[in-house]
């Protein structure tokens, strides 16, 4: 017996040895690779590749989104609700017909080769049907809610997920010549309180497409699982997405109340492909602005804690473009140049500020990544939540994409402060691509819910209410979901509340556009090129 004491330790060690071996061997385990041409594979990998975002628009680029908001030319059902929503954003439709299933409504329809980003929903209801190219047959067909919780698909998360009551679906559905939403219910009643929003973007038409396809998604669930880790990992990372091939600056700053710092300086084709700021303690951070001058340009002008889509708190979150863990913050926002790069921090506090910075760099070729990031800070104070503010956060001239919005409101009253929707205009002056259903939808939560929530692409990190304030702060990142533009867009929010009051708004908005220097050094009349001499509409 005492023998058999003495060998079961070395049992349990050799037990543990094998799995730590078997641990490792899964962990350098080469990842399945992505098949060549566009496919939901490939954009899922772009979608962690920060550097995609800099990349050249294609001539043809466009987006949409198909909502249940109130339009011209919609099937309106929204009056047959037993209830009084108090709202224009529920209830529309681009078709609706009696067949012999009950009743079947449109969701979106889109032509020519082109991907499905995104589709949100507070209260999903019927089934939904996924009809794709020239199958007459939908190519799937299961329950809405079952849809946007991932049903179809062998790993949820990140591409399904419901956050603070809001159904999201974040998973590319793919199509070579045609898409089409339809959804069945029994009577059209049963459509007259829904919500939802469908995001849309074009595809090359030059380009190899490998439609949508249920059951090629089943025997890829190795790809799809390498993907997703692949994604949140990099959100939980306090660095670069690699550091192969880049080079780590660091340095130690001490800043004075009203004190500017350079913290980097770099020439030639290069890019910063992360910065990392650690403090002593969250307030090291809380009062540091950055300014982004690429090429002599100034483009960059926010606080910090805006670029990491967090309030002046320093709330933790993690998400592609950017970490906060603790008094670690890290950004990954993809900043090239092609012949100089300055980046400065002040502090704009009334106490000192010592912070720790890193900052990667790592070479490019401009003609590779010709367009520049920009982000912005604007205020907003003391709107009337009964106003009927339209805020123009963003004005940008292509071409170039919009690739993220950061919002903080502070409403002076008890009262929900979220009832207006967001209208993203891309090129075309006539009407905008992007017509919501609501503030909180379009950060991907519902029901006016103050609930905090992460994911790679969106979240809510503060929250706080009381008899005098409801204060709230978010972000939504256009990274799988970009919004492209040829010559101009605008970023707007309706700004009111349910009741009567005022409010506050702070935002940042992201966006990347191509740099007119860059366009002169590289050969060509800049006057024949998109954007060139373009003027924005008024406001």
């Amino acid at each position: 017996m005492k023998d058999m004491m003495n060998v079961w330790p070395r049992i349990l060690t050799i037990c543990l040895l094998i799995v730590a071996m078997g641990c490792n061997c899964e962990s350098h385990r080469k990842p399945p690779p992505v098949p060549p041409g566009i496919s939901w594979a490939s954009l899922l990998s772009d979608a962690a590749d920060m550097r995609t975002l800099a990349m050249p628009v294609d001539a043809g680029a466009s987006s949409r989104m198909f909502s249940s908001c109130a339009d011209t030319g919609k099937v309106i059902l929204a009056n047959l609700a037993p209830k009084v929503l108090g709202d224009m954003d529920h209830g529309f439709f681009t078709e609706v017909v009696d067949d012999t299933n009950g009743v079947r409504a449109t969701l979106g329809d889109f032509n020519g080769p082109g991907v499905v980003t995104g589709i949100w929903s507070a209260n999903p209801v019927g089934t939904l049907g996924v009809y794709i190219d020239d199958r007459e047959q939908p190519v799937l067909k299961m329950s809405f809610a079952a849809f946007l919780d991932g049903g179809f698909l062998p790993v949820h998360d990140p591409y399904a997920s419901v956050t603070s009551l809001g159904h999201n679906l974040h998973f590319p559905i793919v199509h070579a010549k045609h898409c089409k939403l339809v959804l069945w219910v029994p009577r059209r009643a049963d459509l007259s309180e829904l919500y939802f929003q469908v995001a849309w973007q074009s595809l090359p038409s030059t380009s190899e497409i490998h439609p949508f396809d249920g059951t090629e998604i089943g025997r890829n669930s190795e790809l799809l699982a390498h993907l997703a880790r692949r994604i949140l990992a990099v959100s939980k990372a306090n660095g670069p997405l690699s550091t192969d091939g880049t080079t780590r600056q660091t340095g130690e700053y001490s800043l004075g109340p009203g004190q500017s710092v350079e913290l980097f300086h770099g020439v030639g084709e290069n890019a910063i492909v992360a910065m990392r700021f650690t403090g002593k303690s969250k307030d090291d951070l809380k009062g540091l602005w950055l300014d982004g001058i690429w090429d002599n340009s100034p483009d960059v002008h926010a606080p910090l804690y805006m670029l990491a889509g967090v309030s002046a708190n320093i709330e933790e979150t993690q998400s592609l473009p950017a970490t906060v863990d603790g008094s670690k913050m890290t950004l990954r926002w993809f900043m090239p140049f092609s012949t100089s790069c300055l980046v400065l921090a002040s502090n704009m506090t009334t106490r000192d500020c010592n912070v720790t910075v890193d900052v990667w760099t790592k070479p490019t070729i401009s003609s590779r990544y010709p367009l520049r990031f920009h982000a912005n800070y604007l205020q907003s104070a003391g709107l009337r939540t009964d106003g009927g503010n339209i805020l123009t956060l963003a004005d940008a001239v292509g071409p170039g994409r919009f690739v993220g919005c950061v919002l903080g409101v502070d409403s002076q009253s008890d009262q929900w402060w979220g009832e207006g929707d967001h209208l993203i205009w891309l090129d075309d002056q006539s009407r905008p691509a992007w017509h919501g259903t609501g503030t909180e939808d379009y950060f991907g939560f519902a029901w006016c819910s103050q609930g905090i929530f992460n994911h790679p692409f969106r979240g809510q990190t503060r929250v706080a209410s009381s008899l005098t304030h409801r204060i709230a702060h978010m972000h939504r990142y256009h990274i799988l979901d970009q919004l492209p533009f040829q010559r101009w867009g605008r970023f707007q929010f309706e700004a009111w509340g349910m009741g009567p009051g005022k409010m506050d708004w702070t935002s940042s908005v992201m966006w990347y556009s191509m740099d007119t220097r860059f366009e002169q050094t590289a050969g060509g009349d800049p006057s024949t090129r998109a954007g060139a001499g373009f003027q924005a509409p008024a406001h």
